[in-house]
């Protein structure tokens, strides 16, 4: 009798250590389990956000001519845009409700973009399902660290903007430079096409259905269309001249809007750009043939 007396007690007191174990255990196993559970949200936002999201606010989220930027201390670290929004809740809500129900009308910080957010949750009438909608956000969120400690970037001597004269010598263009500027400003989002579908702005790459050739074969074209109202006399300033004074021509079946048909390319790299940077944007664009 007295050896089952001594197998019980083992087996309750190996259970009992086994059960304290496991209760000591439980918090960092749960932790685990949780980041482990995040990384997977964020991997799956990744893929949407890249599908849905960037033809607008760019891979990296550094944002476009068509939409702004979400990785960016005034959303995600300072609270300026939520501030600016009127929100008062965190920043994780505010974005999952943009995201879900989108943004019909512009915020006056916005007004130049040419297109409103549009709704992505079913919930409100949209293609993507909650659970998808939480893995964006969960990517979005994500860049909030890395903006956190990122030690500020040192101050860049001011740039002597290029202005509106399409006649002056540029300096010699640098392809790899422009195509780093181009990037920078967000050109390609309006200018490139994703996955095939229709660009905002007329496109630069050549397209095999409708025989067209890249922009650095059609920019002498177009100085020669009939309603051509620029001043350019080489396709290198017909490019100038739609980068700094987009407005002088639109090219035909491209969007256009406000007073005058105005174009909705941002009207200020005349300001923003130097004439090196331009240099190095033709010379970028004169190699899509």
């Amino acid at each position: 009798m007295s050896w089952r007396v001594i197998v019980g007690t083992l087996s309750l007191v190996i259970t009992m250590i086994l059960l304290g174990y496991v209760a000591v255990t439980e918090q960092d196993r749960m932790a685990n389990f949780s980041t482990a559970y995040t990384a997977r949200e964020i991997e799956a936002g990744a893929t949407l956000f890249e599908s849905n999201c960037s033809p607008c606010h760019g891979l990296d989220g550094k944002g476009s001519p068509r939409a702004p930027a979400l990785n960016t201390p005034d959303l995600l670290i300072n609270g300026k845009r939520l501030a600016d929004a009127g929100f008062a809740g965190t920043v994780h809500d505010f974005i999952l409700l943009t995201v879900s129900a989108g943004r019909p009308r512009a915020s006056a910080a916005f007004a130049q973009y040419p297109q409103r957010m549009p709704t992505w949750s079913q919930d409100y009438g949209g293609p993507l399902r909650p659970d998808q909608i939480t893995y964006i956000v969960a990517f979005i969120m994500n860049w909030a660290p890395a903006l956190a400690n990122a030690t500020p970037e040192p101050t860049q001597p001011a740039v002597t903007p290029v202005g509106t004269d399409i006649t002056q010598k540029l300096p010699a263009g640098d392809p790899t430079a422009g195509q780093a500027v181009v990037q920078a400003q967000g050109c390609t989002a309006c200018h490139i096409s994703q996955g095939g579908a229709a660009t905002i702005g007329p496109n630069w790459q050549p397209a095999n259905d409708n025989n067209q050739q890249g922009i650095g074969t059609r920019a002498p074209l177009r100085i020669k269309a009939a309603d051509y109202k620029g001043k350019a006399t080489t396709g290198d300033q017909y490019i100038f001249e739609s980068i700094v004074a987009p407005s002088v021509y639109i090219v035909p079946g491209n969007p256009a809007y406000g007073p005058g048909g105005t174009s909705i390319m941002p009207p200020d790299f005349s300001t923003k750009l130097s004439a090196q940077n331009v240099a190095d944007v033709i010379a970028y664009l004169d190699t899509i043939k």
